[in-house]
């Protein structure tokens, strides 16, 4: 599902929180953690632990921590859609019977 929009080469995303980090590499071949960066492309998003994690359950969106200040991004406008993206449709969704 995710496939058609994804980078065909690397992708980093720096999460960074408190006093700790996380490098991840996102690609048609999916995501990893990687220990350092061996290409230009890197994004960084900075916040607290909680923010952090909101992002990555998917309980709020990028653009609306965003707006709120709890998180901060620094990436072309284009990455961030293109993260957006790909927080919303990868987010585990509620199944009702």
């Amino acid at each position: 599902m995710l496939a058609p929009i994804l980078p065909n080469d690397c992708l980093y995303i720096q999460l960074q929180w408190e006093s700790r980090e996380v490098l991840l590499c996102i690609s048609k071949e999916g995501i990893r953690r990687v220990e350092e960066v061996d290409g230009e492309r890197v994004i960084t998003i900075r916040g607290s632990a909680q923010a952090i994690m909101s992002l990555l359950q998917g309980s709020l969106k990028l653009q609306q921590q965003l707006r709120l200040n709890e998180l901060s991004v620094t990436a072309s406008f284009r990455h961030i859609l293109l993260l957006e993206s790909i927080f919303f449709l990868a987010k585990p969704y509620d199944v009702v019977r």
